[in-house]
């Protein structure tokens, strides 16, 4: 109707248009999903062609998505509630609800932890002279890195970067 095809022809027979839009919708979803997300789209070699390597990429852009939404997005969805009226600044109160002291443990375990796994690995890959000696370093290692990880995993949610503006509940 609009005579971008000639009479008689028909879109399926139109690969370089195909193509062009294909990848023009892959672009636009990557655009959206950064704003959003803090990475690339999903799923857009679907649109273009499906490979290993956007499966890999898809992997990567998930892991990326879990850290920034536990441990770095609180500080955009408060951003979002003042610009959006959701949070008013109260001029009596000299606090900002945004200062939150942080505790000793926010830097140390996440540190001991990946020092402690790394050991871990480092002792499996070089290992002593007996085995009765790589077996208590990666014993030592091993339960210091699960010991820390279980420390984070019992105090996870001192770890979450939550948004300290708006609670659920006030909202509601």
């Amino acid at each position: 109707r609009l005579g971008v095809l000639h009479v008689g022809q028909r879109i399926e027979e139109q690969a370089d248009f195909e193509k062009i839009y294909k990848n023009a919708w892959a672009d636009n979803a990557n655009a959206c999903a950064k704003q959003y997300a803090g990475t690339g789209a999903l799923k857009t070699d679907y649109t273009r062609q499906r490979t290993q390597w956007g499966l890999i990429m898809d992997g990567w852009n998930s892991l990326i998505r879990y850290y920034k939404n536990n441990f770095s997005d609180g500080f955009r969805q408060d951003a979002i509630d003042l610009f959006l009226g959701n949070y008013s600044v109260d001029e009596v109160e000299p606090a900002s609800p945004l200062h939150v002291k942080k505790d000793w443990k926010f830097l140390a375990l996440p540190i001991i932890m990946v020092v402690a796994f790394s050991m871990c690995i480092i002792c499996l890959l070089m290992a002593g002279d007996t085995w009765t000696e790589t077996l208590a370093c990666v014993l030592f290692w091993g339960s210091a890195s699960f010991g820390t990880f279980a420390i984070i995993l019992y105090n996870g949610k001192d770890f979450v970067d939550a948004p300290k503006l708006v609670q659920k509940e006030k909202m509601d």
